[in-house]
């Protein structure tokens, strides 16, 4: 029997449970039984099942992107930067929100008055890594997938990507990521398209917001690190800015801070910051939710942005501090050399190691970088003690993001691909 009748007999049996059960049969109305019996099976078998193949002139031309719109995380702000660009380039566009996971919270209300239910054109972009393709793909009708040409955006931190991935590469039909080092990893398993298209980075800000608003006096120097405790600590290194802070000014300096902001905090990683800071009254940790804008803010307020980062799928926080004007101490591996270099920011050498058991994607042999705590510190040092060369490295980094990440430029390259689809 081949795989075609066997999933014809499960769709059919399964149809012929729902409607004949008995129980079933008396709570709800013959109107109803059908169509809900019908519309379970669609979500099983578009979660089990590869699309139809696409049918180009089928749908208008045009773009509907998937993702977590109201979310706030990094998948979030990735697939609002395409939208961004999306809407900067005048393509046809809908938009829809991926909303399966219980635990992410839904808070952002940016963009609900665009969110539809169905998708109108021809091609899918959908913002979700391979790991939750499924569930995300299973909260839309199947006719939604059938006959379009079916785009994922995939971002991911090593240079060969989990072999649970493997089998949603054949659901799509091309693949897209905001950098080139993902994409080489991805290649490196498929045949099909693999497209890089940067985000367009943008970075509104409150101008009211003061530093007082976060207990900063006007007068210290701030290094900043942020990350979210969903994107797992042992791959964002908060540990080594630690180390680096303290080598550079000690337990107790005078008008200097560290600001450590937590998104979504654990309190895993909460007491790891408390463990490794003991009394040190020069450490500000910031575990409050805050909108995009807030966000934006305290970036912008501080002096300096620190990463050391074992590895980034594209470092999204380096490139706002950098639009923002803010010098960036940064990790020189992964994604993020893609947008920096020793001429507009402060790039920390680096020893590749073997990638630590408690990161749960590594497949046994792959490796990430150990960065330099000492030269890190030099650099926060040297940012410190030469206001001059830090307002000339925040000047050099904010032009150079602006000219090669901006939201024009990641419109126009998706327009340019989106019409290379079309024609195709």
């Amino acid at each position: 029997m081949d795989l075609a009748t066997m999933k014809n007999r499960a769709k059919t049996w399964f149809r012929n449970y729902i409607w004949t059960h008995s129980w079933y049969k008396k709570l709800v109305p013959d109107r109803f039984r059908k169509k809900y019996a019908n519309r379970i099976m669609d979500r099983m078998v578009s979660r089990t099942v590869p699309p139809k193949p696409y049918s180009p002139g089928t749908y208008p031309p045009g773009v509907n992107l998937y993702g977590f719109f109201k979310a706030e995380n990094g998948l979030a702000q990735g697939v609002k930067m395409y939208a961004c660009a999306l809407q900067k380039a005048g393509i046809p566009h809908v938009l829809l929100n991926t909303d399966f996971l219980d635990w992410l919270p839904q808070n952002d209300t940016t963009f609900d008055d665009q969110l539809k239910k169905h998708n109108e054109y021809a091609i899918n972009v959908v913002h979700i890594n391979p790991d939750q393709w499924q569930e995300a793909v299973g909260m839309f009708p199947r006719k939604q997938f059938d006959g379009h040409y079916n785009i994922g955006v995939f971002l991911w931190e090593l240079e060969t990507i989990p072999d649970h991935w493997l089998p949603i590469l054949e659901y799509v039909n091309e693949v897209w990521t905001p950098s080139e080092f993902v994409a080489k990893a991805i290649r490196k398993e498929t045949k099909k398209p693999v497209t890089v298209i940067p985000y367009g980075i943008s970075t509104p800000y409150d101008e009211k917001v003061t530093r007082t608003s976060f207990g900063i006096e006007e007068e210290d120097f701030t290094v900043l690190m942020m990350y979210d405790s969903n994107s797992y600590a042992s791959r964002k290194n908060p540990g080594a800015a630690l180390r680096a802070f303290r080598e550079a000014f000690g337990e107790h300096p005078e008008h200097i801070k560290l600001i450590i902001k937590i998104n979504h905090p654990k309190e895993e990683d909460i007491s790891f910051v408390r463990e490794n800071t003991g009394d040190m009254d020069s450490v500000i940790m910031i575990t409050e939710r805050m909108d995009k804008q807030r966000l934006n803010s305290l970036i912008r307020l501080c002096d300096v942005y620190i990463s050391l980062h074992r590895s980034e799928g594209f470092g999204l926080v380096m490139a706002e501090a950098m639009n923002l004007g803010v010098p960036v101490v940064a990790t020189n591996w992964s994604s993020n050399v893609e947008f920096m270099s020793d001429q507009v920011a402060c790039m920390v050498d680096y020893t590749l190691i073997p990638v630590e058991e408690a990161y749960q994607f590594d497949n046994g042999a792959q490796r990430w970088a150990d960065p330099d705590i000492h030269q890190a510190s030099e650099y926060l040092k040297q940012l410190k003690d030469n206001p001059i060369w830090r307002k000339k490295i925040g000047l050099a980094g904010q032009s150079w993001i602006q000219d090669r990440l901006s939201v024009e430029r990641s419109g126009d390259m998706i327009q340019q691909r989106v019409s290379e689809i079309l024609e195709e």
